[in-house]
């Protein structure tokens, strides 16, 4: 146990492909690969990497879905001591602008879409080697013949030590302002994948299936690295669906689901009406966002699986996690509690340590905080101390058994004529209405108040609702002065890659209502 945690990635793979050569590593719905030719490759890429003149430190971008090669190129980036770079393919061009300069990768690995999106062209000016992956274009050199100039040489001889160097420059979800590189250890990705992988009781037995992007802390650390040191099998699925994720569930018999709120919900929309054999599940967790009461007492009851309930970002990676066999409140009421290694504690603006039961920010320390922000020590001071507690902006209590319950966004805080009003609360509690698919409040500016109340309804499809029906139904449950000023129906919110809706984009939205 302890000496996997001081794995680098590479060696987790090696350790996986000796004890279990012959195993089906991965299905990316285009071919099947064992642990042992997975490793073979990850080497022979790694070689091809090395002729393109790669060395230890540089920075790698890979900017591809969940597919086979995405994998493979993670671990033959660290197996060189290279730093994996990764983001989403549906950035526009002022995001990977700014990617690209703030980590001055040396290559990059594109797919079809971003040629799509910004074309190759405006990448060529920033970044000295551009590498194709599943498609071809003239002038551009393409991983197939890259893999051509791949041989079984031996690799430089790279010491990597995981509590310090990097794994990965994993870009935030640029929720609010641009999108900041958090560095991520080899320690901090590996130790996140064996602490979820043995709170879920996980083994070789078991195929997760990988439906969240692994470009994202959520699919990288929980799935993929979780999977590998338990060298089970990996289903990746390109582009989600939730139809497409119960048909693998039932073809593939997969027994981890690792899923954000948003898909599990709408997973449980089409179950409504069409059945899936998904009694193969046994386990999977939930992070990145709220997951409603409802949703999680029906995916108990409908899949059949033990869900558990995480709470993380990408500065820490997974940080708390309910207990495999946890009580149904603990379950429904709370995000768990530290995972083994970490520490959590609730701080008042001051930074000083509140009692149970009081309501503060929420304060880490453990194998998964980011050593900073890359080319950004101001903000790195601002939420990192010189004791390695990170501040993550999240409000939070904690119980006398370290239970914690997620209260939401500090920067969410409604102050309404001097009272405080969370968010969270209000959406919970809307996630129970019957016509109503997803929730979001949020606070607009008043000049008589400061803050005004506005709740922003996703109804689900083909149904009416009014703002007055959703006061009435609020009315009851919550304080008059949390009941919202204003409700704005919409068909869609704007999300990150990991299903989070982006409030700052909503409240740009809000404007043209």
């Amino acid at each position: 146990m302890e000496t996997v945690r001081v794995l680098s990635v590479p060696q987790l793979l090696e350790r996986a492909a000796v004890e279990n050569p012959s195993k089906e590593a991965i299905y990316d719905l285009r071919r099947r690969i064992t642990y042992g030719d997975l490793h073979k490759e990850v080497h022979q890429l790694a070689s091809a990497l090395v002729s393109l003149g790669i060395k230890q430190g540089d920075r790698v971008g890979v900017c591809l879905p969940n597919w086979l090669e995405t994998v493979q190129l993670f671990f033959a980036i660290s197996q060189i001591g290279a730093i994996v770079v990764p983001f989403n393919p549906k950035y526009r061009q002022h995001e990977v602008e700014h990617i690209i300069k703030n980590s001055g990768m040396r290559a990059i690995f594109v797919c079809e879409e971003i040629e799509k999106h910004i074309g190759l062209s405006f990448i060529r000016t920033s970044v000295d080697q551009i590498i194709t992956v599943r498609f071809v274009k003239s002038g551009f050199f393409s991983l197939e013949q890259l893999m051509a100039y791949a041989t079984d040489q031996s690799l430089p001889m790279v010491t990597i030590d995981p509590q310090h160097d990097l794994f990965c420059l994993l870009y935030t979800s640029g929720t609010t302002g641009a999108p900041k590189g958090v560095m991520i250890t080899h320690r901090g990705i590996v130790q996140s994948g064996v602490a979820i992988a043995d709170s879920l009781r996980c083994n070789q037995d078991d195929v997760f299936l990988i439906c969240t992007p692994i470009f994202h802390v959520f699919g990288m650390a929980c799935n993929l690295m979780s999977a590998v040191y338990s060298q089970a099998k990996m289903v990746l699925q390109e582009r989600y669906s939730p139809r497409e994720a119960l048909r693998l569930i039932e073809k593939e018999k997969v027994t981890i689901h690792h899923a954000v709120p948003a898909m599990l919900h709408m997973e449980l929309n089409v179950l409504n009406s069409e059945s899936f054999d998904l009694s193969s599940l046994r386990a999977g967790m939930t992070g990145a966002d709220v997951c409603p009461l409802e949703t999680v007492k029906a995916i108990r009851e409908k899949m059949g699986m033990t869900l558990c309930i995480s709470f993380g970002t990408t500065e820490t990676g997974s940080v708390t996690i309910t207990p495999f066999e946890a009580e149904e409140d603990r379950i429904f009421e709370t995000v768990g509690k530290a995972l083994e290694g970490n520490e959590v504690k609730i701080v008042n603006e001051r930074r000083e340590t509140l009692p149970p039961g009081e309501i503060g920010e929420i304060a880490c320390r453990g194998f998964g905080v980011m050593k900073g922000y890359y080319n950004m020590p101001e903000q790195t001071a601002e939420v990192l101390d010189e004791d390695g507690w990170y501040y993550t902006g999240d409000l939070g209590m904690m119980d006398e058994y370290g239970y914690i319950r997620f209260i939401g966004r500090k920067k969410e805080l409604i102050i309404r004529g001097g009272y405080n009003i969370y968010p969270k609360e209000i959406e919970t509690i809307l996630q129970q209405h019957p016509v109503v698919f997803a929730s979001a409040v949020v606070g607009l500016p008043d000049p008589v108040l400061g803050e005004s109340v506005c709740a922003v309804i996703q109804p689900k499809e083909g149904v009416h609702i009014t703002e007055a029906d959703i006061i009435e139904f609020l009315r009851p449950l919550v304080a008059d002065y949390k009941l919202p000023n204003k409700v704005v129906f919409v068909d869609q919110f704007p999300t990150t890659a990991s299903g989070k809706i982006q409030k700052g984009k909503l409240k740009e939205m809000l404007k043209e209502y």
